[in-house]
């Protein structure tokens, strides 16, 4: 394979750097597709509503992972940290990093909680929704912020236990989360209702026994999509909870001590920051762009903004192996620096690599010839099911990128270098997919194929910069202590 005219050889991935990598990344990989397959139910139960009830939900969603992101962001500084102190044999600064980075994340609940339930009702019209979801949009925004705080004390609790090699622990916990997502869903959603377990029936050639018919009746809020943000903000709640619990333990090698966890140690936070704030600018400028994507779309109507939205969250089973794999790169890099590794380091991003462009090209095929399955999953419109597997034939092309800028982007936070991913954001989400998105869109009056190219486009070039600054290997002179 040849690039800029010179002769590309990734180096050879041993077997026993794969075998580290997997023990890592496979209880990530299971958690991110069991977290996608129940929210591919989530999304369904909302989809049963009507379009008007999935673009209501749909039009929030980039900002949440905007604000989700920049939380994460503290997580990766977390994460990176801790890798390098536990590689070092430092397990007490690993535990001082994991207090100051949990701190953090109660205060950017606090922050974004207020935000929201000032703002809510504002947020959907600024994002693009119009009069008939905007509503039904404020509703869903302000109750999912009800428990942001716990849940960002999660989300950033977990990433420290990832760096420390623990990446069980927040897979147990984030499914169980899900599970009970999904339960409170299935109650709060829909009315009463009876369900038929065995409709009855006869067998003659047993003297004409009959099996009698058997029916139970389940009880329901119906409370539609006030129902979903209720299940989803107490599932997170829960899943804060637990996390915050098993933090407390004794045999936590991070262990929280209320005395460290509301004391500020600058040294450290100014360290986390230093890998944080370039991810969580990373993290806004790719989710304010898809915020504008989104609301570019949202100007061709509701029905294409519901297939967007479907076409995004069948999208979304492909690349979340990728992010396990991430997880394992930022991990082990982190902790071969921590000992002055970088060979070992290099190999181990690679090996990551190496992986997830075998699993995502796979599911490249998937997308290419079978959307209209996945896309079923959630609504039985045929004009919806026609946008939606459209624009995911055209998102297969793009998986092998996809992989690249994700792992590798994770084997550069593992050695602290989160300047470049957010430099090559800039240029590729908006200086590619925003503008041309705007140009084919709004200027020629193109369809949703024609913004789902840009986003194509997007993905490509953010791929092939994020490997040339991997491959270029500035990234393991930086230095952390």
């Amino acid at each position: 394979m040849k690039f800029m005219s010179k002769e590309i050889s990734l180096p050879s991935v041993d077997l026993d750097i794969r075998t580290k990598i997997m023990v890592l990344a496979w209880p990530a990989i299971l958690e991110n597709l069991l977290t996608t397959l129940i929210q591919f139910v989530n999304t369904a139960m909302v989809s049963h509503l009507g379009s008007d009830a999935t673009a209501a939900v749909g039009i929030n969603t980039p900002l949440i992972w905007m604000i989700n992101g920049i939380v994460t962001s503290v997580g990766v500084g977390a994460t990176a940290l801790v890798a390098r102190y536990i590689g070092a044999g430092d397990k007490d600064k690993a535990r001082r990093v994991s207090n100051q980075s949990i701190l953090i994340g109660i205060f950017l609940g606090i922050v974004f909680t207020f935000v929201i339930l000032l703002l809510g009702n504002s947020i959907p019209i600024w994002l693009g929704a119009d009069s008939t979801i905007a509503p039904l949009s404020a509703k869903y925004i302000r109750i999912m912020s009800t428990t942001f705080i716990l849940y960002f004390a999660s989300l950033v609790a977990g990433a420290a236990l990832r760096g420390a090699g623990n990446t069980k622990t927040p897979m147990r916990i984030n499914v169980l989360m899900n599970i009970i997502n999904i339960i409170g869903n299935f109650i709060l959603i829909y009315p009463s209702r009876t369900l038929v377990l065995c409709r009855g029936f006869e067998l003659p050639m047993m003297g004409s026994i009959s099996i009698p018919k058997i029916q139970i009746t389940l009880w329901g809020a119906n409370l539609g999509i006030e129902g979903a943000a209720i299940s989803t903000a107490l599932s997170q709640g829960i899943a804060g909870i637990i996390f915050l619990a098993i933090m407390f333990n004794d045999d936590c090698v991070l262990k929280l001590r209320l005395k460290e966890l509301f004391s500020l140690d600058m040294d450290l936070i100014e360290k986390i920051l230093y890998i944080g704030v370039p991810a969580a600018g990373e993290r806004i400028i790719v989710s304010s762009g898809q915020m504008a994507f989104t609301k570019i779309i949202a100007g061709l109507g509701t029905v294409q903004l519901a297939a967007h939205y479907l076409a995004n969250t069948a999208e979304s089973i492909s690349y979340m192996p990728a992010y396990g794999l991430a997880v394992a790169a930022t991990t082990l890099v982190g902790q071969s620096l921590g000992v002055s590794d970088t060979e070992k380091a290099e190999r181990y991003g690679y090996g990551a690599f190496k992986i997830g462009v075998l699993i995502m090209s796979s599911m490249a095929f998937v997308f290419m010839f079978f959307p209209q399955y996945l896309i079923r999953i959630f609504t039985n419109d045929p004009v919806v099911i026609y946008h939606a597997s459209s624009v995911l034939r055209i998102e297969a092309l793009a998986q092998p990128f996809f992989a690249s800028s994700i792992i590798l982007s994770g084997a550069l936070r593992g050695a602290g270098d989160t300047k470049w991913p957010l430099y090559i954001s800039i240029i590729s989400m908006w200086g590619v997919r925003i503008i041309l998105a705007w140009i084919m869109v709004g200027v020629f009056g193109l369809g949703l194929k024609s913004a789902w190219s840009a986003m194509v486009a997007d993905l490509a070039v953010r791929g092939i910069f994020i490997f040339i600054r991997y491959r270029n290997g500035k990234w393991k002179s930086i230095v952390l202590e």
